[in-house]
């Protein structure tokens, strides 16, 4: 199959995959030969980068990874420069390529590609070539020329196991950009060429896939029944499982999710997906609002699974049921704060950072709320003519008049010790933060209706009353009370008719200057398409830090494009850039310690490979015999070019 994230392909036999691409390889007819052994040595390499990129998972580079293929580059570079008529110049031009696709290294990779096709014409490697040169014209962002370099490749292609390949590569990047109807088409396509097609299995998979996200459950359920057609592999057929269970429950079907985990939890057979079938059935407890059972069921997989990427799932499931639904902020934080340390590769690390931030946030404010009330609350007193004795020292048998007195000087004693528009404002816009929080972080709009009301409520000194009544119309109507919203607006067309609010409402106004609620709600956006299409998600979160450059959600969008350039990427200058950036521009954000350790870890990353390189430079004079047919390979590649 192919690796959504890292355009791997993985065959259920790996040895079948490289007779298909590397069908030249099984000759040794030349073994003898110093440039046999250097290419071999070269194919062995790229081999254990492949490996090592799978065990690593999610495309991640790791140290080994970036080795193995720099070591494979380098070897190859020796076949083409050393022996330019030996018969493996084509395939060790290809591996140079794959490598440097594999390392994320895009631009070499197209030069190397192009170099390539230009070099050998002829080589029986150039149909699968030309696959990998459109993903990697794709990786650039250049979707156009990248779509109609493999349309072009399909109308040529003969061999319907690469025509089909070629339909999964356009289907893929296809589902990549959102485009979902176009993607089914070339998946069918995919599966349309052969049952014995290896793509066609995991084609047939993501078109059922697909059909779960534009919401067509029963298609979903049938074409995920179709999978079985087309010989799926043992991996291929447990996603199976854990898919249908997950179509039943989006689709309110809890009884049919329930038995089928339960009767899939009491398999052996099935005992690889454990962990996930479990975690399935914590978010089935979810959905049906048993948060008592979903809590005791995430925290089972944590104790059962721990260290497996299905712990941080557990992990972060459990810290969004604890701030959305049970209240608990502190134990909110800690398994949120849990999830990086069970998977560090896990897509929910960055959601899980910041969600600490807003966590700890919410505690400084309700502390910070808490101070600006006792500081605003004489002020209101004595506006609505109410006197606060609990703070006099004053013994109970004074006269009227002494005590009259010594209320008078104290209350201005306290007035004068504070700016009253000052305090005001500072205790508005705590509530009104609170709100924010309540409403866009913990999904609270009762909480969140309750502190923005309450500062429309108050008339004393407030500035931001026709913020405060935007927001219970923006809550209302988002919550589908229209009817209640107009109401709210009504009310700020008659006391703010010149509101630069009511004027965004009307659509006078493109947009609200420095306002959160708008940045959120095109963060939101740019959320949606995170995991599966980091490039769009970049496009969005560019757009807020140009447009809302103050609001806390450009801090989050430079923070998320630095994230998705380090760990959906790969890319070590780019996120180098983005987390020097952010710490430049926001030094005094929440997350500023956060950008500060990744940046560091970016660093040391960056010193390695130097020294990395270095030592693969030096590394060439090891040597070993070629395999011979029916001989065990070696476990560590080694050049035996020198014997």
């Amino acid at each position: 199959m192919i690796n959504r994230n890292t355009g791997i392909i993985v065959i259920e036999s790996r040895k079948n995959f490289y007779l298909i691409v590397f069908a030249g390889f099984l000759s040794i007819a030349l073994g003898s030969c110093a440039y046999y052994n250097t290419f071999y040595n070269a194919e062995q390499y790229f081999k254990k980068g492949i490996e090592e990129l799978e065990k690593a998972g999610d495309g991640k580079i790791t140290a080994n990874v970036r080795k193995n293929f720099n070591t494979a580059i380098e070897k190859s570079n020796k076949v083409i420069l050393a022996y330019p008529d030996s018969r493996w110049t084509d395939d060790a031009a290809y591996i140079i390529a794959m490598s440097q696709y594999y390392k994320t290294d895009y631009s070499a990779s197209r030069k190397s590609f192009e170099q390539y096709f230009a070099t050998y014409p002829a080589s029986e490697l150039r149909a699968r070539a030309e696959i990998w040169y459109g993903r990697c014209l794709w990786k650039m962002g250049e979707k156009e020329h990248s779509l109609r370099q493999l349309k072009i490749s399909s109308q040529r292609e003969k061999n319907p196991i690469m025509k089909s390949e070629i339909f999964f590569a356009l289907a893929d990047l296809h589902q990549s950009s959102g485009n979902l109807d176009s993607a089914l088409i070339y998946y069918r396509y995919t599966t349309e060429a052969g049952r014995d097609i290896p793509m066609a299995a995991l084609a047939q998979y993501n078109i059922a896939e697909i059909n779960l996200k534009k919401n067509n459950t029963e298609l979903a359920i049938t074409n995920l029944k179709k999978v079985n057609n087309f010989a799926p592999s043992l991996e291929l057929k447990n996603k199976m499982q854990i898919l249908l269970a997950r179509i039943y429950r989006e689709a309110g079907r809890f009884d049919e999710a329930r038995d089928l985990i339960n009767a899939k939890l009491n398999d052996i057979a099935n005992e690889s997906v454990w962990g996930d079938l479990e975690f399935q059935l914590g978010l089935l407890f979810l959905a049906e609002g048993d948060y008592e059972s979903a809590e005791s069921r995430f925290s089972q997989v944590t104790e059962k699974y721990q260290g497996k990427p299905v712990s941080a799932e557990a992990y972060y499931q459990l810290g969004q049921l604890y701030m959305v639904h049970l209240g608990d902020y502190e134990k909110a934080q800690k398994s949120f704060e849990t999830v990086k340390r069970e998977d560090k590769n896990s897509k929910y690390i960055l959601d899980a950072q910041n969600k600490v931030t807003e966590i700890k946030r919410f505690f400084s404010l309700n502390t910070k709320f808490k101070e600006s009330w006792k500081n605003v609350k004489p002020h209101i007193d004595q506006i609505e003519g109410r006197i606060d004795t609990s703070a006099i020292d004053i013994s109970s048998d004074e006269k009227p008049e002494v005590l009259k007195k010594a209320i008078e000087q104290y209350e201005e004693k306290k007035l004068k010790m504070s700016d009253t528009v000052s305090v005001f404002l500072d205790y508005y816009q705590v509530m009104y933060e609170i709100g924010e929080l309540y409403y866009f972080d913990f999904n609270k709009t009762d909480s969140a209706f309750y502190y923005f009301n309450r500062i429309y409520s108050t008339n004393y000194y407030n500035t931001i009353r026709d913020k405060a009544l935007y927001a219970v119309y923006f809550l209302l109507n988002e919550s589908g009370k229209s009817d209640l919203a107009n109401t709210y607006l009504d009310t700020m067309k008659s006391e703010f008719p010149e509101s630069r609010y009511l004027r965004f409402i009307e659509s006078r106004d493109v947009e609200l200057p420095e306002d959160n609620i708008q940045a959120r709600q095109i963060f939101l956006n740019g959320e949606k398409y995170f995991n599966f299409q980091p490039d769009s998600s970049i496009a969005v979160y560019s757009g807020i830090i140009a447009d809302f450059p103050t609001t806390l959600y450009a801090e989050k969008s430079m923070l998320s494009i630095a994230w998705i350039t380090k760990n959906r990427y790969y890319d070590l200058d780019k996120s180098t850039y983005w987390y020097q950036k952010f710490i430049e521009v926001y030094p005094k954000s929440d997350m500023l310690s956060y950008a500060q350790s990744e940046l560091s870890e970016l660093k040391s990353i960056a010193d390695w490979l130097i020294e990395s390189e270095k030592d693969t430079v030096k590394d060439t004079t090891n040597t070993i015999l070629p395999a011979e047919l029916g001989d065990k390979e070696t476990d560590e590649p080694v050049d035996r070019n020198n014997e």
